[in-house]
């Protein structure tokens, strides 16, 4: 009884671990979209309302959701009070606290950089350059994210139960 017990928990936990890695693929794919939507409503505010930099981001947070929106609440409040000189210094010291809750991979970040970079440090014509570059490559990258998350969220559940059957047949 012990014994099938111990199978059974072997079992669910490989398969639970399976499922729990092929998630990390679909949450990249659900922040890509976030940050997407993100960099439109801040395109529109900054672009086409006029609206201040600080005060677009502080609207931007209320639309986004976590862990994005924590990072532009802190990031907006430390310029507001400025304690940082740009964005690109308040946004970078904020994710790196937070990038544990994100799954972005290096192509992700470093367009995101380059956006931060730039950002209020043109006219209006080139941040409407920069926004729009900005937003198509984050839109190839949730393209690739897309079909990452396609093949590999059914073969890492499917081998998460594997290889709890394997280890539960050798274990019989």
């Amino acid at each position: 009884m012990f014994k099938l017990i111990f199978i059974l928990v072997i079992f669910s936990i490989s398969s639970y671990i399976g499922f729990m890695y092929a998630e990390t693929f679909k949450k990249r794919k659900e922040q890509l979209n976030e940050i997407l939507k993100a960099l439109i409503i801040l395109e529109n505010d900054v672009l086409y309302g006029s609206t201040p930099l600080p005060e677009a981001l502080d609207k931007l947070s209320l639309k986004v959701d976590e862990p994005l929106s924590k990072i532009i609440k802190n990031s907006t409040k430390n310029l507001i009070e400025g304690k940082v000189e740009g964005v690109y210094e308040g946004f970078y010291g904020e994710f790196i606290e937070l990038e544990s809750e994100f799954y972005l991979i290096d192509t992700d970040k470093k367009v995101l950089r380059d956006f931060l970079k730039s950002l209020g440090e043109s006219g209006v014509y080139g941040q409407e350059k920069i926004f729009k570059l900005a937003v198509e490559e984050i839109k190839i990258n949730l393209r690739e994210a897309d079909d990452i998350a396609k093949k590999n969220v059914k073969l890492y559940r499917y081998l998460g139960v594997c290889f709890g059957m394997m280890i539960s047949i050798f274990l019989i």
